[in-house]
């Protein structure tokens, strides 16, 4: 026979809420590096500062993946827990 299975609300929301949160500080983060560079990539010329820019779309693009792959997992670990939560709901139903 199968092995129980079980889901733990709390620990789906707390995984949820800590993706958002890593992502907003990942974000933040990158916001604050990029600031930062800024004043001192104004003095950056010809071949380096072209190199800087090559670089920082690359960059960018990967970020934005990454950003958006953290977001769709959090969306999913909620989606499962809602899930999980109507099925537990409607299983109650049979045996009331």
């Amino acid at each position: 026979m199968g092995e129980a299975f079980g889901v733990t609300y709390s620990a789906l929301q707390k995984a949820e809420e800590m993706f958002k949160s890593k992502n907003s500080e990942m974000v933040e983060l990158l916001d604050e590096l990029e600031g930062d560079l800024q004043t001192t990539l104004a003095k950056w010329e010809d071949d380096a500062r072209d190199a800087y820019f090559d670089s920082k779309k690359k960059w960018d693009a990967a970020a934005k993946e990454q950003a958006k792959a953290v977001k769709e997992f959090s969306e999913a670990i909620r989606t499962a827990s809602e899930n999980y939560k109507k099925a537990e709901q409607a299983n109650s139903k049979i045996w009331a």
